[in-house]
Order: structure tokens, then sequence, then C-alpha cells
């Protein structure tokens, strides 16, 4: 008998131990039993040793599913690096990039392995403003390269779109892969991993569908924070493209408005075009603006005499005006003023935000949501109030400046409510109006005529505390330069406290005068791209066992302020975090829990 050693999904890093007659292919689909239940895995390696387990602990493999591994090699190999580099393990690596058929007991045809023996390629470089110029260079990629091409877009609408710019015989050859059809997707998936297909065109999903002879890999836009999970597994794809891309000997493509800090990096200066917004920028000192009380809030909404008049005049020309404060709720936090102390969340500890409208505050790190008290919790004090006026403090101003179109001001705050489409808004408003929401009411543009985009307060996009905020408000400052049909008739009112000074110096100078300082400021600092951080939050009550660990193998790192469960690492020393992390990731803690770990390369 053969000892298997199996890739269970599962949160664990432990690969499972089990008894088959004869030696199996790595990578090829066992059905193995798990508790009381079975369970579908991927066998990592046959022979697989282990003094402390004696063959006659071990259970036999059910079943094998496959004859040879259903995967191509360049895929198999992305996801043993996924599972080494992010810190996952194999089963969650593997569970979060294949679809969930595939963890079935279904048969699933033998196909010759189309891993690429060609040698890496370098990176190419796309960056356009116009998306329109971009998208017509993809296109020509998309009819002459032979071999399989895969053409990702942070959005499925900009996927769409570009589907739709390709010529009928392109189009014949693939399929444009649903956002929202796991049934469809699978189809799909099988055809592709059968040589059916030689293109595909789709959002994240569709990066790690298997294809024969992959030759390109096209990433747009690869700076957007679309590209990075929220849920976990918390990682970037780009990384893993970049991977896939190498293993599989392709040509990767890296485009958008603006190239990522890394990306910038490798590429130089030939990635930025010279371009500039000229006239249509205008920045705003905050000190020299209108301040408007809010009700039982200590700050003002400040609203500068340019917004308003771009604002109008995009209001007589018929056309929309964009309001953006990444600040929903009325308002950012709620205070005492007797004792000086904020309303935490009873949960967590995390800052609340006063929502008027559901007249309640919900916190910004659990999601737990309280009526609005009638006295601090602290203190007892009757007094409380708001400080930093939120989207609907802001709207509330905005019905007053803009009497005469007062149901043309539309607050969309993105926060679980139905988002009207363009279509909707375009016939229920054939005179425009203004939109008042958070920055992901950019991607509108693309239908919507903006005439006016008003940020509101553009040093809070960059307050966050984030290495890299100030990268994340430029590059949406930037995009709502350039995104979306006549975007070169837009004004863009930047409202500041230092206009024009630091990093919003490159906004009218082009992205490599901000990329250059940027990057001498976080290397001097030691944050990526340059060196890695990670972010590991631990079971309850189980930082400080880590922390040991880490002290022990000369880690150095610090905790959070809001928890000793929540421990930030910056180092390269990938193979001694995986030590120190290793015995967290045991399957025998499965009562206790595991670890999360968020991993932060640029």
């Amino acid at each position: 008998m053969r000892k298997i050693s199996v890739a269970v999904p599962g949160p664990w890093w432990t690969r499972l131990l089990y008894l088959h007659e004869e030696s199996l292919t790595p990578g090829v689909r066992v059905l193995v039993p798990l508790g009381r239940s079975s369970r579908v895995g991927l066998v990592v390696e046959s022979d697989g040793e282990d003094e402390d387990v004696s063959d006659a602990k071990l259970k036999p493999v059910s079943k094998v599913l496959d004859i040879t591994p259903p995967l191509p090699l360049d895929l198999r190999k992305t996801l043993d690096w996924f599972a080494e580099t992010w810190f996952i393990g194999a089963g969650t690596a593997s569970k979060t990039l294949l679809p969930s058929p595939f963890f079935d007991t279904c048969e699933l045809p033998a196909v010759s392995d189309c891993g690429a023996n060609n040698p890496p390629v370098p990176v190419k470089y796309v960056y356009e403003q116009c998306d329109a110029e971009r998208f017509a260079r993809y296109s020509d990629m998309a009819a002459n390269a032979r071999g399989g091409k895969i053409f990702l877009f942070p959005e499925p609408a900009a996927a769409k779109r570009f589907w739709n710019l390709l010529s009928d015989e392109t189009r014949n050859s693939g399929a444009l892969w649903p956002a929202s059809n796991p049934s469809k997707q699978w189809k799909l998936w099988q055809a592709a991993r059968e040589g059916a297909l030689n293109l595909i065109v789709g959002s994240q999903a569709a990066a790690f569908v298997p294809m024969r002879n992959l030759a390109l890999i096209v990433m747009d836009d690869e700076s957007s924070g679309g590209w990075r999970t929220q849920r976990y597994p918390y990682f970037h794809h780009r990384p893993l493209v970049a991977a896939r891309s190498e293993y599989a000997g392709a040509q990767l493509v890296l485009g958008g408005r603006i190239p990522s800090s890394k990306a910038y990096m490798q590429a130089g200066d030939e990635s930025a075009p010279c371009v500039s917004a000229g006239k249509r920028l205008i920045f705003v000192d905050l000190h020299d603006s209108s301040s408007f009380d809010v009700d039982a809030v200590r700050d003002s909404v400040m609203i500068s005499r340019p917004l308003v008049r771009e604002t109008k005049e995009a209001l007589s020309d018929g056309n929309w005006a964009m309001w953006i404060l990444d600040r929903k709720g009325y308002a950012g936090e709620i205070y005492c003023s007797e004792c000086g102390l904020p309303v935490r969340c009873p949960r967590c500890g995390g800052v609340m935000r006063w929502e008027g409208r559901e007249n309640r505050l919900a916190c910004l790190e659990c999601s737990a949501t309280l009526p609005v008290p009638d006295k601090c919790p602290s203190c007892g004090g009757p007094f409380l109030e708001g400080v930093r006026p939120g989207l609907e403090a802001l709207a509330s101003r905005a019905s007053r400046l803009f009497g005469r179109v007062r149901e043309d001001i539309i607050l969309l705050q993105n926060d679980g409510e139905r988002v009207p489409s363009c279509k909707v808004l375009m016939k229920e408003h054939q005179k425009g109006g203004i939109i008042i929401g958070t920055r992901k009411i950019l991607a509108m543009t693309d239908e919507l005529l903006v005439r006016t985009m008003g940020w509101i307060d553009s040093d809070s996009e960059a307050r966050q505390t984030e290495y890299d905020a100030k990268a994340r408000a430029f590059s949406m400052i930037w995009e709502s330069l350039w995104r979306g049909a006549n975007a070169d008739i837009r004004r863009i009112v930047v409202q500041s406290r230092r206009p024009e000074k630091g990093w919003q110096a490159g906004l009218s100078r082009g992205f490599a005068r901000f990329w250059k300082n940027e990057l001498k400021e976080r290397k001097e600092w030691e944050l990526p791209p340059f060196v890695p951080m990670l972010k590991v939050t631990m079971p309850h009550g189980t930082g400080g066992e880590l922390s040991e660990l880490l002290d022990r193998d000369g880690i150095s790192y610090w905790e959070s302020e809001n928890s000793a469960d929540e421990i930030w690492l910056r180092t390269k020393k990938f193979a001694l975090v995986r030590k120190s992390l290793s015995p967290f990731f045991h399957i025998r803690n499965v009562r206790r829990g595991f670890p999360s770990v968020r991993l932060f390369l640029d």
C-alpha cells in the first residue's frame, strides 16, 4: 500500500494522508473520507512520509476520479504558488480558483497536458488615458495573437464593452465570461479545458480558466482596487496572473490609465504618456470656500463657488454633475460633547458611523448596528454630536443650493440599496441632475454624460491609515479626468486644504511625477513594493501565542491599536513567517478557528 498526500478544500494547511494500492499522479482528483463524510481533493504527493502516522491509522482512498491530471500544468503550478506565497494552504487555493463542480465526483474527460514549455517573455505595458484607444490595441491583439488568449477587466461592464468591439470572426472562437451564472461558467470552463475555445473575455473569475496553449493574458486597469478581494482569502489578482503567464510561457500585457507602483517601477517613464488635463482641472482652497452648518454636527460642509458654478453650467446644458465624498451616512463619527469620547462599537470597539436616514449607528469594522443612543455610553452625558459630515448631510445642502432641481439630486451611498441603471436615470431625468455618492459612482461615467466632477474633500481620500491611501486617492481623481464618453469636456473641481501640493501635484503634471515622489517615500519607510507587509488576524485570544513564536524566530512585528489579536509584519522572510504560523493552521484547530492573512506586495 502507498501513502497518498491529499489537499482537501478547507481553511487548514494540513495535507491529509490516505492509503492506496498504487502510486497516484500528483494533480488527479480523489474521493476520500473526512470525518463522517467524504470530500474530493487533489493528490499532492504519492508515497508521502510521516513517521508519526502508521499505516494502521490511515484510511484508504475511496475512489480515484481521474486517469490524468484534469488541470493544465500552468494552472497547477499557479495553485501551488498561490498557496505557498499567500499563506492560505493548497486546499483553500484550489477551492478559491477552481469552480465548485470541479470538486464533485463528475467525470472530466482526459485531455493532453497543455502546459507550455516556452521560456518567460518580458511583460508589455499599455497605458492610454482614452479607453477607446486602449481597447483598440487590445482588439488587434485578440485578432492576431495565436494560441489561447484571456482578456481581463476589473468590471463586468468593461469586459462586455470590449467584447462588443471585437469582430464576429474573433468572437466566434471564444466566449464572454458570465459575471453571475455558475452553470454557464462551468460549461465554458469545460469547453476551454477541452480546447473548444481559444479566447475568453471576462472579469476576475475568468483569470483562471484552463486554456490550451495559453499564449496571451491581457489585464486592463491593473491598478484598480477591483482586483483585490474583499473577503477571505485576501489576495490581489495581478501577482497570480503574472505567475500563471510565467508558468505558461505566455505574454502578459498590463494596461490601464495609470500603472500600479510595481508596474511603474518595472516600466519606468515608458509607461507614462505625455498628457495634460489643462484647464479642465480646477483646484480650490477649502479655506476660501463657503462653509455650511449641519444640524447636530460639529463640522461644516464645504462647498466652493467654482463647484457651484461648474455644476450650474452642467445642469443648464442638460448634463450631469457628480459630487464625490467617500464618507457614507450623516456623519463619520459621533462624540460626547461633555467627556469628548466617541461612541464605539460594543462588539469590536470600532468606529461607528451615524446614519441619519436609518437613525442608527453602524460599525465600520464589523458592520454591527445600534440605535442612536439618548446619552453617552461612557459618562451618561446628554449631548452627542457628529463630526465630519457625510453624504446625507451633503445631499441635504445640495438640495437647498439647487432648489429648482431638487428632484434631480440623487444620493447613492452604495450601501445595499438598489442602484438605478444609467438608462433609467437618463429617462427619468432628461435634463440631467446631480449624483452624490462615494467613489464607486465613477463607473456611471461610462454611460452618463458627466460635465462636472467635484471632489468635496480630496484630502480625506488620502487621510486613510493604509500606506497606499495617497496612491488610491490620486488614482481615483486621475480616473475621473479621463473615464467615460466625452471626458475631454469634463471639468474636475478638486477641493483641498493644500491645493496642488504634495501628492496632488501629479494631477496636473502627470502620474510619473506622482510615482517618483511616492516611491521615494515608500523606499525610505520600507513599504511595499520594496518590503512586503502582512496583516495577520488571529482567532480570539491567540495573538500572544503568535507573538511568542515571532519573537523566537526574530521577526519584527507590531500589534494593532484595535486588538492584540491583529498583528502587522513588514518582512521578506516568508519562510520564517510560514514556520511561525504553521501550528495555527493545523486541522486540529478546527474548533478554535484559523488565522486570516492579508499580504500587501505593492
